[in-house]
């Protein structure tokens, strides 16, 4: 077992083997939380590698595959598996990573791919809040995400591209010409989400490894209350 939380209910000092096993627990607990946000971390990092190597890599291919780009069900599953802040960072900063190794490099639209990715992050985490992360809710998330980031750049694009009156008069326009990439881009995170369902596994096994329990003792006549985390193994 592994403290969690300690509540003393006495002002007299306990024993001096009693505090000795309270303190080993505290240093075991710790153990646990850094060896927990150490695999986190390397979680995160590695998935948003991978959507940044996977978008300049599939840039590359012979056939180039336009608008084939993985970072929106990545930037989903982080923020299915982390929260808010994760998801909408991952996706943002893919983008803007992943312009410098890509055609076009850097640019005015890097700030609203940035934006339509983490938006598409953020749906993730916020969707973490309210339901359990499952392979419909990334499918889904995803495929949302793609067509705000669309929205987004598309709009951004028309404006910034002929002028902001006359983009705002030609958008209906540009919408139509950009259609076919837009459908491509969506379908392809589509398959790429389900592709990636094995993986929102893997934090969901970690935190179902412990399990919180009360424990409460007597100790020179007064109560210790012990909150502690139970393994399930």
């Amino acid at each position: 077992m592994h403290a969690q939380q300690i509540q003393l209910q006495e002002e007299k000092p306990l024993r001096p083997a009693v505090t000795k096993k309270i303190e080993a627990l505290g240093k075991e607990i710790e153990g646990v939380k850094t060896e927990r946000e150490l695999k986190d971390f390397a979680l995160f990092f590695g998935l948003l590698a991978a959507s940044v190597l996977g978008r300049v890599a599939l840039k590359y291919v012979p056939s180039g595959l336009p608008s084939v780009e993985p970072i929106i069900p990545f930037a989903v599953l982080a923020g299915l598996l982390f929260g808010v802040k994760e998801g909408f960072v991952l996706g943002s900063s893919a983008y803007v990573v992943s312009n410098f190794f890509v055609p076009g490099l850097q640019g005015p639209w890097t700030v609203f791919q940035a934006l339509g990715a983490g938006l598409a992050g953020l749906f993730g985490g916020v969707h973490r809040g309210f339901g359990k992360p499952t392979g419909k809710a990334l499918i889904a998330l995803t495929v949302f995400g793609t067509l705000v980031f669309e929205l987004i750049v598309n709009v951004s694009g028309g404006l910034l591209g002929i002028g902001w009156f006359t983009g705002l008069m030609g958008l209906p326009l540009y919408f139509l010409t950009s259609l076919p990439f837009s459908a491509v881009h969506t379908l392809t995170n589509a398959g790429f989400a389900a592709f990636l369902k094995p993986l929102l596994s893997l934090r969901k096994n970690d935190e179902q490894k412990f399990s919180l329990v009360s424990l409460t003792r007597a100790v020179n006549g007064k109560r210790l209350t012990v909150r502690m985390l139970k393994s399930n193994e």
